[in-house]
C-alpha cells in the first residue's frame, strides 16, 4: 500500500515536472511563447525600475512611488529566483541519472556512489555554464544584499530578454507578417492627430480660446484626446471644434482596433501554427522524426512519451491527417501536418539534421498496399539523400518489398507490417504463454534494455558479464556485434568493448 502510494506521488511530481519543462524550456510549446511575453513583460518593467532607482534624480521620486518601485524590484528579484531554481530543477531527473550510472558498477561502495553523484550533477552543472543561465544567476544575484551595491549586475538584468527569444520572435513575426496594416494605422493615427489639430487650433485661435496658445498645445489635445478620454485641460470652445474633436477620436478609435486587432491575430495564428501543424522548424536538430501515422507510429509515439524521450530531444510526427483525427496524446510532439514525400515539407522539421527518422506505412484514401510501400520508398530515398547519417527505421506492407527496401536505402531495419505479430501468435499456439513473454521483454518498464559492454565495464568473456549482471538482479540474452545478433552466447565467448548487450531484469514478473 506504502509502495502504491509513493509510485502515486512520484508519477504526480513527475507530471509537475514536465508541465514546468513545457512552459519554461521548451519552445515548440504554445504555452512557452505566452510565457516568455508575460516574462518580457517582467524583464522590460523591472528593468526600467531599476534604472529610475540608480539614478541621481531617484531622490526627487515621490515617496510612495519611489516605495512603490523598490517593492516591485523584490517582488520581480524573487520571481527570477524561483524561475532559475524551477529550470534547474527541470532540465534533467538527477535521481533517474544518479540509478543509471549506478546500477552500472560492479559495486557497491562510497566510490560508486560518488562517481554516480558527479553524473548526475554534472548534467545540473553543465546547464549552469551556458551562457542564458549565467545570464539568469546574474539577474538574481542582488537578492542577496552585499550584490545591491554593484549596480552593473542590476543593469545586466536587460540581457534576460535573450532568454525570452521565443515570445520576441512571436511578436516580431506578427509585426512582420501584419507590417502594412501596422505601418498603414500607425501613419493614419499621426496623420489624423496632425491635421484635425491644426484645424481645430485655427478656429480656437480665432475664438479667442486662452487653452489654445500655440500649435504644440493643439497637438497636445490631439494625442490626449486621441488616446484617453481626454483631461479637461485643453478644450474646444467652437462648434467646429468640437464636431472636430468628435470625428477625430471616432476615427482614431477605428485606426487603433484594426492595428490591435491584426496584431493580436497574427500572434495567435502562431501559436495555432505550433497546435495545428503549419509549423517551420528549420533550427531543430539531433530530433526524431515519424513519417506517417498508423497503429505501429501511434504505439512508437505512445511509448516515447511514457519514457519522456520527448524531453531529452524534440520530436516530430508528419502526416497527412488532421490533428483531430489521431487517437494519440500530441501535447508533447512537434505535429506537422503535410505530406511526407515532399521535400520541402521534410526540410520543415531539419530533416537534414534528424538522428533517427521512422518511415510507416501511413494509409491514405484510394491507395493499395503496393502504392504506400512505393511512397515510403520514395520518402525513404529522399531521406536518405538529404540526410544520409540519420538512422532509418521502415515499415513495409508487402512482405516481397522488403528485400528491395534493404538494397535500396541500405538498412536492415525494415519492419513487415503483421509479420511479427503473426510470428508471435503462431509462437504461442505451439507454446502457450509465448505472447506474455514477448510482452514482458519488450515492456517499457521491465522490459529488455542495450548497454554497451564499457559502460558496465571491463569483462572477457559473456561468462565474466552473466556473473556480475545476475549479481545486479539483471539477464543478459543476447550480444550485439557489427549490427549483427547472437543469442545467448556460450559463457566462454570473447566479448569487446565495443559490443552491446541485450538485457532483462532477472526478477521481473508479470501478473
Amino acid at each position: 500500500m506504502i509502495k502504491s502510494k509513493n509510485k502515486k506521488y512520484l508519477s504526480y511530481i513527475k507530471r509537475i515536472k514536465i508541465f514546468l519543462y513545457n512552459v519554461l524550456e521548451n519552445d515548440r510549446n504554445s504555452l512557452n511563447h505566452i510565457y516568455s511575453l508575460v516574462a518580457l513583460f517582467i524583464v522590460i518593467t523591472s528593468s526600467i525600475t531599476v534604472f529610475l532607482l540608480i539614478t541621481p534624480e531617484a531622490e526627487k521620486l515621490p515617496p510612495d512611488l519611489h516605495s512603490f518601485l523598490k517593492d516591485f524590484e523584490e517582488i520581480t528579484l524573487y520571481f527570477f529566483a524561483i524561475e532559475y531554481i524551477l529550470r534547474w530543477w527541470v532540465i534533467s531527473d538527477f535521481f533517474e541519472d544518479f540509478k543509471t550510472v549506478l546500477t552500472q558498477k560492479k559495486e557497491r561502495n562510497f566510490k560508486a556512489y560518488y562517481k554516480a553523484f558527479l553524473y548526475a550533477l554534472k548534467i545540473k552543472l553543465k546547464w549552469m555554464v551556458k551562457p542564458l543561465s549565467i545570464i539568469d544567476l546574474i539577474a538574481i544575484l542582488p537578492i542577496f544584499r552585499p550584490f545591491r551595491t554593484l549596480r552593473i549586475l542590476q543593469i545586466l538584468r536587460i540581457l534576460k530578454v535573450v532568454r525570452y527569444s521565443s515570445g520576441l520572435k512571436s511578436v516580431f513575426q506578427a509585426l512582420r507578417e501584419q507590417g502594412f496594416i501596422f505601418i498603414f494605422s500607425t501613419l493614419m493615427i499621426l496623420l489624423n492627430i496632425v491635421i484635425f489639430s491644426i484645424i481645430t487650433y485655427i478656429f480656437e485661435y480665432n475664438a479667442k480660446n486662452d487653452a489654445f496658445k500655440n500649435l504644440f498645445d493643439a497637438l497636445y489635445w490631439g494625442a490626449i484626446t486621441s488616446f484617453t478620454v481626454g483631461y479637461g485641460d485643453i478644450t474646444p470652445i467652437t462648434d467646429t471644434g468640437k464636431f472636430i474633436s468628435s470625428l477625430m477620436t471616432f476615427i482614431n478609435i477605428v485606426l487603433i482596433s484594426v492595428l490591435t486587432a491584426g496584431f493580436s491575430v497574427s500572434f495567435i495564428n502562431r501559436l495555432l501554427e505550433l497546435k495545428e501543424g503549419e509549423v517551420k522548424m528549420p533550427d531543430l536538430e539531433n530530433h526524431i522524426v515519424i513519417c506517417g501515422y498508423n497503429e505501429t507510429s501511434e504505439e512508437i509515439l505512445e511509448n516515447l512519451v511514457n519514457l519522456e524521450i520527448d524531453k531529452e530531444r524534440p520530436v516530430v510526427l508528419i502526416t497527412n491527417y488532421d490533428k483531430k483525427d489521431l487517437d494519440v496524446n500530441l501535447s508533447n510532439i512537434i505535429y506537422k501536418k503535410g505530406d511526407f514525400i515532399k521535400e520541402d515539407i521534410l526540410l520543415d522539421v531539419a530533416i537534414d539534421k534528424a538522428s533517427d527518422v521512422i518511415l510507416v506505412g501511413e494509409k491514405l484514401p484510394h491507395l493499395t498496399d503496393r502504392d504506400i510501400d512505393a511512397r515510403t520508398a520514395l520518402a525513404g530515398m529522399l531521406i536518405k539523400t538529404l540526410n544520409p547519417y540519420a538512422r532509418l527505421y521502415v515499415e513495409v506492407l508487402l512482405d516481397e518489398d522488403a528485400e528491395i527496401f534493404k538494397k535500396r536505402l541500405g538498412t536492415k531495419d525494415i519492419l513487415i507490417h503483421g509479420q511479427i505479430l503473426g510470428k508471435i501468435m503462431f509462437s504461442s499456439l505451439l507454446n502457450p504463454g509465448a505472447t506474455q513473454l514477448v510482452e514482458t521483454i519488450i515492456d517499457n518498464e521491465t522490459g529488455i534494455r542495450k548497454v554497451k559492454v564499457k559502460e558496465i565495464g571491463n569483462f572477457e568473456t559473456f561468462g565474466d558479464i552473466l556473473l556480475y549482471l545476475r549479481k545486479q538482479d539483471l539477464m543478459p540474452i543476447a550480444l550485439e556485434r557489427n549490427k549483427k545478433i547472437i543469442l545467448s552466447p556460450s559463457d566462454d565467448f570473447k566479448v569487446l568493448e565495443t559490443d552491446y548487450i541485450f538485457i532483462i531484469p532477472k526478477s521481473g514478473e508479470t501478473d
